[in-house]
């Protein structure tokens, strides 16, 4: 079973660090329906009464204005390195594998094979995140009798989540230009140095083009062995 995060010595779970620069500009109000963790892209919208609220970034946004850097949110999630599931091997059919927990996060999941190769979803795969199965697609690169190694979060039944804006309605964000450090990002694409940073659906940083605004530049690509993201803010 994975241990919780660290707690670092700013009260934030570990999930982002500012390396250099940035402006933190103290607080703004949130909208109290938005769910988010440090790490993930805020936006700046107007409320039914006009007033400028944070939400969460989605793909098309052009009004970005920052990373989180607290967390607002109603469940716990745990992450799973490389789990290992064989397709044919009971529990598993040939086409389809049981994870051992239910309820994954979207955006949180990568298949390989446990070398070089990281599988496409809806190429080579798909996922139901309620009941956390892989089913391979007949058509894809992964066999039935293949081994795959799954990457993802699950939520946690036995645990709440963190909310740092109760009280004030208030979150603090990252803005401007900077270096960041973070371990929240979409995991089920790949990176490369300088590539753009965009923000997917679920508000997570990706390297995929939704037609919103650009993020930031890569300046250290995740690794198995070190799956810390780095880059440069440009919002």
């Amino acid at each position: 079973m994975p241990t919780l995060p660290d707690i670092g010595r700013n009260g934030l779970v570990n999930s982002v660090r500012r390396l250099s620069g940035l402006n933190n500009p103290g607080y703004r109000d949130v909208d109290s329906s938005a769910d988010f963790i440090a790490g993930m892209v805020a936006n700046l919208e107007a409320d039914s009464n006009g007033n400028p609220v944070l939400t969460v970034g989605n793909a098309t946004d052009t009004a970005l204005i920052g990373i989180f850097f607290c967390h607002k949110t109603t469940s716990f999630y745990r992450p799973i390195t490389d789990e290992a599931q064989t397709f044919g091997t009971s529990p598993n059919s040939s086409t389809v594998v049981y994870l051992s927990h239910a309820n994954v996060k979207s955006s949180s999941y990568k298949v390989t094979d446990g070398d070089s190769t990281t599988y496409t979803e809806t190429t080579d795969y798909t996922v139901n995140t309620t009941n956390g199965t892989v089913t391979r697609t007949s058509t894809g690169s992964i066999g039935s009798t293949d081994t795959i190694y799954v990457t993802y979060s699950y939520q946690d039944p036995d645990l709440t989540g963190i909310d740092q804006t109760l009280g004030s309605g208030m979150a603090a964000t990252l803005e401007d230009a900077g270096e960041i450090a973070t371990l929240v990002y979409d995991t089920s694409v790949a990176y490369t140095l300088m590539g753009s940073l965009y923000c997917n659906a679920s508000g997570y940083l990706t390297s995929t083009n939704g037609g919103g605004s650009v993020v930031g530049k890569v300046t250290k690509v995740p690794t198995s062995s070190d799956p810390e993201l780095r880059y440069k803010l440009s919002l």
